[in-house]
């Protein structure tokens, strides 16, 4: 198709300047005899235009074949179907714009504020289901998940762990939100290390002519064998 603009019912042959929203425009059939698009009674058809007997490099079109240039929108969303096929339309989708974490420790809660949310949405870490508080179509809480359950038996955090948040319809539909939390970590206890223990028990070998100042054991010290004039030792 070449795309021509339309002045006055006349497809113009020789235009070359962009057209833009809300300019009007012909589809011509490239290598046809004067073949265009056009719309009659809501089928696509083929016009033939009629070559202006005043202007050689405009032909004439009907209504059909002249077009308006407008905006459209495009929206795409990902859900998948984790229970198996649904009867229910998995539209409106839920969507979420923000995360917003409230509290910290054993009472962290996040809140999500977005659209299209229904008491039957509950928010998901990863794999681990959170506790969802429904509060409107455009807000959402959950308590967040311990780390430990992505975490195995780890009960500090040595570097940030991120999990994708989602949103689960009570029917199995799963919601991916293209957001994520992350764990970030936490003053622990210091982790034990074998090999440096060894090391710090390990005595000190000094030089051989700096005397030790180590207290001796009272088993390497002898005992007083000094008895006072005229009395036989016991």
């Amino acid at each position: 198709l070449v795309i021509r603009k339309v002045d006055k019912q006349m497809a113009n042959l020789e235009a070359d300047d962009p057209v833009s929203q809300l300019h009007k425009c012909a589809f011509y059939m490239k290598d046809t005899d004067h073949m265009y698009l056009c719309l009659s009674q809501e089928r696509i058809i083929q016009f033939q235009a009629t070559p202006c007997p005043k202007e050689a490099n405009k032909e004439m079109i009907n209504d059909g074949a002249c077009w308006t240039i407008i905006s459209t929108d495009k929206a795409e969303y990902q859900f998948f179907e984790g229970m198996g096929p649904v009867r229910s339309p998995v539209t409106p989708v839920p969507l979420v714009h923000s995360l917003h974490l409230n509290g910290g420790g054993d009472v962290a809660m996040l809140e999500l504020k977005g659209d299209n949310f229904t008491p039957n949405l509950q928010v998901w870490f990863g794999d681990v289901e959170a506790e969802t508080m429904y509060r409107c179509q455009e807000i959402m809480l959950c308590v967040v998940p311990d780390i430990s359950l992505f975490r195995g038996e780890w009960l500090w955090v040595r570097q940030p762990t991120q999990v994708p948040v989602s949103l689960v319809r009570n029917d199995g539909i799963i919601y991916a939100t293209g957001l994520t939390f992350t764990y970030t970590p936490e003053p622990g206890p210091r982790p034990h290390c074998p090999p440096a223990d060894e090391i710090m028990r390990a005595p000190r070998n000094l030089p051989h002519n700096q005397p030790s100042m180590a207290t001796p054991a009272i088993a390497d010290v002898p005992w007083n064998s000094h008895h006072p004039p005229g009395q036989p030792g016991l």
